[in-house]
């Protein structure tokens, strides 16, 4: 059985899209299938992300970066990856999102797809024909490179979704736009033979759409790749909050976080450690809710380092928005945490599947409220401050299922249910 993979993010690349293909890739070949990927090269993110995978098996293709003059404009490629298109000028930053508006389409790696499907043609016209093809997305064009190989060459293809198309709830696109590009979605879509997501929430959306068969698949975490604590990070006088990714400006909210930290009778026995991209807006924010001594921001560090992070943790932060729409979306980071086996602090929505998750596992707290989180917070502290830190490891219980291993096999049964795959 041979599979063709379709994805933009791929190891060695250090995104949490990668995570998954990479995994993924890995996880089909230890089954026996002849796996070969079609990935991009120097992509805008730290090449630090291990895989088993062999590098011979991934055809790493040039793609033209339709950014590239308002990165120029804006700092360099390395700063808006950090940070987006936003700037200190209003002016630079209405320009930016009417260029991507306007260019992005469907988004800013639309420049990969010319040079993603000549690589696609020339492998299979070169003597290895897949039996399938499967795209992941985020980015959309990795669809729009399965669709026109599979139209090409005769061969199924399954779309998958960690993140949904027009119904995401951070599409930040004007309405005309989001109109136009339904039609293109169905388009799309309509040539899949099944779709896979990340939630039953997201299944059910696209099952209504789409009318195929569709997979609630989870991220999982990796058991392997859990390392020990070593104590050797934070302060052991302290409870350490640890948030590990971006956050979406006025809709992954930490502020109720801060302002339980004004509540606190042990202040000075807590400090929240931030590492990610795009937290610019972030430093305005604790310096407006004066958190200053009680919050450090951090650059994105390697996906290993952040597994390790996380486990030195005693505490881990999981930000939502406070949105219905944003009601079936887990994150990557999630499962992580769940694998990390610490308790877990979610702000933001507070009766999405993630929320529902972490209460039904009794893996933590789910509170928008200051006073509620402050409470908490202090019966942390007095668990750190009197030593009693194994009472800070979750059981091993409320990760049962969560492991990515079980959560492919789940994908396996499925396509090779709906005969898209051979046992």
């Amino acid at each position: 059985m041979k599979i063709l993979l379709i994805s933009y993010f791929f190891p060695p690349y250090n995104n949490i899209g990668a995570v998954r293909t990479g995994k993924l890739a890995e996880y089909w070949l230890s089954k026996g299938y002849d796996v070969r990927v079609i990935s991009a090269n120097d992509q805008p993110f730290s090449p630090s992300l291990v895989t088993t995978f062999p590098v011979s098996r991934t055809i790493y293709t040039k793609w033209v970066n339709v950014n590239a003059l308002p990165e120029v404009v804006l700092g360099g490629r390395a700063k808006v990856s950090k940070q987006g298109f936003s700037s200190g000028s209003s002016i630079l930053n209405r320009l930016g999102r009417l260029y991507k508006t306007l260019l992005n389409f469907p988004d800013g790696q639309i420049g990969w797809y010319p040079l993603a499907v000549k690589a696609g043609g020339e492998l299979i016209r070169g003597g290895w024909a897949p039996d399938l093809i499967y795209a992941s997305a985020h980015p959309l064009t990795s669809l729009l490179v399965a669709k026109e190989l599979a139209a090409k060459f005769n061969v199924p293809w399954v779309a998958e979704f960690r993140d949904l198309w027009t119904d995401n709830p951070y599409y930040q696109f004007p309405e005309w736009r989001k109109r136009f590009e339904r039609k293109i979605e169905t388009r799309v879509l309509k040539t899949a033979s099944a779709v896979v997501t990340v939630s039953d929430h997201l299944a059910e959306i696209l099952r209504i759409k789409t009318g195929l068969p569709v997979a609630s698949i989870l991220n999982g975490f990796d058991q392997e790749n859990i390392f020990d604590s070593t104590n050797s990070i934070f302060s052991k006088n302290k409870l350490n909050i640890v948030y590990t990714g971006m956050i979406y400006s006025g809709k992954r909210d930490p502020s109720p976080l801060f302002l339980a930290l004004k509540l606190l009778k042990n202040s000075d026995r807590v400090h929240i450690h931030f590492y990610g991209r795009y937290l610019s807006d972030l430093k305005e924010m604790i310096v407006k809710c004066n958190v200053e001594s009680m919050v450090s921001i951090s650059d994105p560090v390697s996906y290993q380092q952040s597994l390790q992070i996380q486990v030195e943790s005693d505490i881990l932060l999981l930000l939502l928005w406070n949105h219905e729409s944003e009601r079936g979306v887990y994150t990557g980071k999630l499962f992580e945490y769940f694998g990390a086996r610490h308790p877990i602090l979610s702000i933001g929505a507070e009766n999405g599947v993630a929320a529902e998750l972490i209460k039904e596992r009794k893996a933590g707290m789910v509170s928008n409220d200051p006073e509620v989180i402050a409470n908490q917070l202090e019966k942390w502290i007095e668990l750190k401050i009197n030593g009693k830190k194994d009472a800070l490891i979750l059981p091993k219980e409320a990760s049962d299922g969560l492991t990515r291993k079980e959560q492919f096999s789940r994908l396996d049964s499925f396509l090779i249910h709906n005969n898209l795959l051979s046992a």
